[in-house]
């Protein structure tokens, strides 16, 4: 008797706990240049960018997954995003709910018993999947504009009319789809651009497009918070409307700015620019639109992408490092001021950096007694085998380790070795990415600099 209480209060606990998460499963076919994706992710907007929340396997044989959302995870009773390799589609997590989706062709299909929430998005796909099979396969892309302009005709009407109608009774959703739904309208029927789809004369363009493309604003930060890719959606837009459709030619980047009103949401697109390293004469461009960094977040993460861009640039001012050398004391960039200086990014587990290090101990000979430093700083985080092969190939200069960590990482944002920068008497820039020691160029390069005053 009291074996059988426990096993009913055991099954009991279990599907209690069953009742409180989601499920997702289903396969998700997507090839990028013959790579068939391997992990799907499942992901929250957050401040412009898709965040991972969970993720699943997609197995070898048929791209199949399975993923068990819990509470813990945050997630379930929101609208997240689950793809791969830029191909993100919204879904609803709701408590005891399994979504069971297929994935194929750019297009997904919801399988069995759904939310009123997944419906929705069910009936958004299946109205869009002509269209979006244009974009994603080879067979849609060789077709001619008048198909384009069919669907687009067709279809636009549709999908914001069920935007406008969307009544689930669950006011987060309604307004998510409300807030989300039409820049993903707006992506996928732009995408157009990106297949090399003209209509001709303005007046020959779907009417959708015609509207979108006369005095449309981004006028908040809705786009930014809710869309699956903001900065590609803002691109592809100022390239549709500047180049395609007003014949207007010159960098995308400051042209998608002026389809920009938020300033807000202007600062962010430049941040995220910046971060791309896509924004030529950051300095400049930042002063120009200083309006436009309107948080004290912004600000900082503007000032440390300006920095790293600064740095990079020759003739400004180096960022100072210091880091400890085999007796533990702490050798700085800023020691040898007065002094050409080779900087030699390497570590020991790195084969291309030891294939260096005779070329580089030859140029220590033959600068030596001028005013020349050759520093090595190393990206290992053993310190142990860091020192062995220093004393065992009887390394000169200055030698240094920075465990992975500090300027190098962060400022000078340094991710592969090796890697030789150059800096002047003077502590500026020379380069931070200069030829390698077996390169005739990188020894012209100090005696250049030896050469000025």
């Amino acid at each position: 008797m009291k074996k059988n209480l426990f096993l009913t209060g055991l099954l009991l606990t279990v599907l209690t706990a069953g009742a409180q998460n989601a499920s997702l499963k289903g396969t998700f076919l997507k090839d990028v240049m013959g790579q068939k994706s391997n992990m799907l992710y499942i992901a929250q907007n957050e401040k412009g960018q898709l965040a991972p929340k969970s993720m699943a396997a997609l197995r070898s044989t048929d791209r199949s997954f399975q993923a068990n959302i819990t509470p813990d995870m945050g997630i379930i009773g929101k609208v997240n995003y689950v793809g791969a390799d830029g191909e993100f589609y919204p879904i609803y997590f709701k408590k005891g709910e399994t979504v069971d989706i297929t994935v194929k062709d750019g297009t997904i299909r919801f399988n069995g018993k759904l939310s009123k929430e997944n419906k929705f998005f069910a009936a958004w796909y299946s109205l869009l999947a002509p269209l979006r099979q244009l974009d994603y396969t080879p067979l849609g892309r060789s077709t001619g504009s008048q198909r384009y302009h069919e669907l687009i005709d067709s279809i636009t009407p549709l999908a914001q009319q069920l935007i406008a109608q969307v009544n689930t009774g669950n006011s987060y959703f309604d307004n998510w789809v409300k807030k989300a739904m039409p820049y993903n309208l707006q992506y996928d029927v732009l995408n157009v651009f990106s297949n090399g789809i003209e209509f001709g004369q303005k007046t020959d363009y779907p009417a959708y497009l015609q509207k979108l493309f006369n005095n449309y604003q981004y006028d908040s930060m809705d786009m930014w918070n809710y869309s699956a890719a903001p900065f590609d959606l803002i691109s592809i837009y100022a390239f549709g409307r500047a180049w395609v459709y007003n014949f207007i030619m010159g960098p995308t980047l400051p042209i998608s700015l002026t389809y920009i009103s938020d300033p807000q949401l202007r600062g962010e697109v430049m941040i995220e620019a910046m971060n791309r390293h896509l924004l030529d004469s950051c300095d400049v461009r930042c002063k120009q639109y200083e309006s436009s960094f309107v948080t004290a977040d912004q600000k900082a993460r503007r000032d440390a992408l300006l920095r790293r861009w600064l740095v990079n640039q020759p003739g400004n001012p180096a960022i100072d490092f210091a880091y400890e050398d085999v007796n533990g004391k702490q050798k700085a960039l800023s020691d040898y001021k007065g002094k050409v200086v080779v900087v030699d990014v390497w570590a020991t587990w790195c084969a291309p950096c030891k294939k260096e290090i005779p070329m580089l101990e030859q140029l220590q000979q033959e600068f030596q007694g001028q005013d020349v430093v050759f520093m090595s700083v190393s990206f290992d985080t053993d310190r142990a085998a860091w020192q062995k092969m220093i004393t065992e190939k009887h390394m000169g200069g200055v030698q240094l380790i920075s465990y992975r960590k500090g300027p190098l990482v962060d400022d000078y944002v340094i991710d592969a070795v090796p890697r030789f920068m150059v800096f002047d008497r003077q502590g500026n820039v020379v380069t931070t990415n200069a030829p390698r020691p077996s390169e005739p160029e990188l020894k012209q390069l100090i005696e250049t600099e030896l050469k000025k005053n």
